[in-house]
């Protein structure tokens, strides 16, 4: 799958370095993650949605979890029960994330090998203007050498960003997920709690082993999220 969509994703992402003012890379970058952000929204609104109910739902389940915690075949049935009247897919939330995954795939395998001009064979024979070369400067037009950035090469400023970023898009997303229940002891709040902040140094430290394009690529589609997410939650509670 990831075979199939690298070419589709590859050639987008060229015409869109192409036809941008200067062929920026860094900004074909994010005008394609954009684009796959707003493709995906549907399939990410039903995540946050199914995410929502189970939120919802969440003393309910506390409910049955607890009154029938020592007979586990009946607690299983009673939340099956539980989810078809409210008519909740536990799943729901998880299936449109796997749907996203050979996306995913495919995306890194295009930044990450669409630096070099090698890659350049992999572009349709209908494309217009074929580049000579790639040009990996990001914000070179600004002409402040402070500023440009080489993405064929890691970034720690870029690695930084996408960590803090992530964060802020960890918290969100805190918003639409179920409170741990009472049974649990506490445990898995304090689960939850560090792995907010788990991600985003994980996510640093590896950004900060990749290209940059990759870092960048991290950022863009991490603030579009939070983005979508803001939105959708509005959607939600009003």
């Amino acid at each position: 799958m990831t075979k199939v969509l690298y070419k589709p994703l590859f050639n987008v992402l060229m015409l869109l370095y192409v036809y941008i003012p200067g062929q920026d890379f860094g900004l074909a970058i994010i005008g394609l993650t954009l684009l796959i952000r707003i493709i995906l929204y549907p399939s990410y609104l039903k995540t946050l949605q199914a995410q929502q109910s189970l939120k919802k739902l969440q003393p309910h389940i506390d409910r049955v979890k607890e009154e029938f915690k020592h007979d586990k075949t009946q607690q299983s049935k009673e939340l099956v029960k539980l989810y078809q009247e409210h008519k909740v897919n536990p799943l729901g939330g998880c299936l449109p994330l796997i749907i996203q995954l050979p996306i995913l795939f495919a995306l890194y395998r295009v930044f990450a090998a669409g630096l070099s001009d090698e890659s350049l064979i992999h572009l349709y024979q209908w494309f217009p203007s074929v580049p000579d070369t790639i040009n990996t400067m990001f914000l070179g037009f600004t002409h402040i050498p402070s500023l440009v950035v080489n993405l064929a090469v890691p970034n720690m400023y870029l690695a930084i960003i996408a960590g803090v970023v992530q964060l802020v898009q960890s918290i969100t997303m805190k918003r639409l997920q179920p409170a741990p229940s009472a049974s649990d002891g506490g445990m898995a709040k304090i689960i939850n709690t560090q792995m907010i902040y788990f991600f985003p140094i994980f996510t640093v430290f590896i950004a900060w082993s990749l290209p940059a394009a990759l870092s960048l690529y991290w950022v863009a589609t991490t603030f579009f999220m939070v983005i979508q997410q803001l939105i959708i939650l509005r959607r939600i509670q009003e």
